[in-house]
């Protein structure tokens, strides 16, 4: 009998080391899943500084400038982890996901001070035209787009920033696995103090994650346009490009207007606040000016030129002057241009060369250069908006 009670005692203890051993194991498996989440949080804005890696880098525990003070006191622990500002499987729904106010933290928990409306968080100065954005990828993904906007003139620093309050800028290529990611963004004309807005969203294949940062900027006295002040172009340049009549005329004559209520398909068009846009996909209620570019769902086809809108904004700089392009074209007659084949849909920044359809072209503004289609240099309709003709390649 003793030995009876004996053997149970022995399998119970057994068992309990079994469940103790397995418990250690959960834990351990667990952690390092963990851990592995951690280590694979992704990106930040690195340049123009995003407004987390301001604070990160003023101290995380003591810092001095008020925004991020204020920041820390609010509870925030994402200065440590500015690269985990992320929502997993938004799958482009991001205006559907992050509610107004919550932009910068993504809704994210420990980053809600970065929300906070402030007229005092540091601002990179910046100025209408051509600026490079850095994305500093911690982990490398393959990716869908990155995405720029910028507030609305009138935007009240004061306040968080509301979807509302977003302009959309630039979307990129759809790009593979970067360790660096450098885009060209052609920041519009704006006074006072303004926030950049980027997502990162991730290949949908991969893990439709998308990845947020808020970057303050101050714009100088400065109210130009885009398009560099080079109008002293002569009429006779501008002759030579075949297009530019149909682009000066009223582009969006005969468009109807963008309704929230009626539903749109490619490639179906409409005009909004003096732009024109093309369907991309099936739509409803999706603002144009919010929701534009390549892999959005409408196409900015650019401004209505003649209906109110500024054409300053949207007329190519004559980069190289008259002159210089027909000794240029001279000078290769017979010849064949060095420049490499131009690929729609590819990334290109202002000032890149390409050629196609014969000829020669110099990117002016990349985020349209990047969009193709009616941008495609020489045979796009609106491909002046975008590209500058150098010389013939014949």
């Amino acid at each position: 009998m003793k030995e009876k009670v004996k053997v149970q005692i022995i399998k119970q203890r057994s068992a309990i080391s079994r469940v103790r051993t397995f418990g250690f194991s959960a834990v351990v498996a667990s952690a390092a899943l963990l851990g592995a989440v951690d280590a694979g949080a992704h990106g930040y804005v690195s340049s123009p500084k995003a407004r987390v890696i301001v604070c990160k880098e003023n101290g995380i525990e003591n810092p001095t400038l008020p925004a991020c003070i204020a920041a820390k006191a609010a509870g925030n622990i994402g200065f440590y982890s500015p690269q985990s500002i992320a929502i997993g499987g938004v799958k482009d729904n991001h205006q559907g996901v992050i509610p107004d106010g919550k932009l910068c933290s993504a809704g994210v928990s420990g980053y809600g001070g970065l929300d906070l409306g402030r007229t005092d968080w540091p601002a990179t100065q910046v100025q209408a035209g051509a600026r490079e954005f850095v994305w500093t990828n911690t982990a490398q993904h393959r990716t869908m787009y990155f995405r720029y906007y910028i507030t609305r003139q009138g935007y009240n620093p004061a306040n968080p920033v509301k979807w509302s309050d977003l302009e959309q800028i630039h979307q990129s290529a759809p790009a593979g696995q970067e360790a660096t990611s450098r885009h060209m963004v052609n920041l519009p004309a704006r006074t006072g103090k303004h926030v950049v807005y980027s997502i990162w969203q991730r290949d949908y294949a991969d893990a439709p994650e998308g990845f947020y940062q808020c970057i303050d900027v101050q714009y100088g006295t400065s109210t130009s346009s885009i398009a560099p002040p080079s109008s002293s172009s002569a009429p006779s340049s501008r002759a030579s490009v075949s297009s530019t009549s149909s682009i000066t005329s009223d582009t969006c004559a005969g468009l109807p207007t963008w309704d929230t209520a009626t539903v749109y398909n490619k490639p179906q068009q409409v005009k909004f606040n003096s732009r024109r846009y093309q369907a991309n996909y099936w739509t409803q209620g999706n603002n144009p000016e919010l929701t534009n570019g390549q892999y959005n769902y409408w196409l900015d086809l650019g401004a209505c030129n003649g209906s109110g809108s500024s054409q300053s904004s949207v007329t190519p700089p004559s980069s190289v002057a008259p002159s210089s392009r027909s000794s240029s074209s001279a000078s290769t007659t017979g010849g064949s241009c060095t420049s490499p084949n131009y690929v729609d849909g590819s990334t290109y920044a202002t000032g890149a060369l390409v050629k196609n359809a014969g000829s020669e072209y110099r990117c002016t503004v990349g985020g349209w250069c990047t969009v193709g289609g009616p941008y495609a240099p020489g045979t796009g309709w609106a491909w002046t908006n975008a590209w500058a003709l150098v010389r013939s390649c014949q």
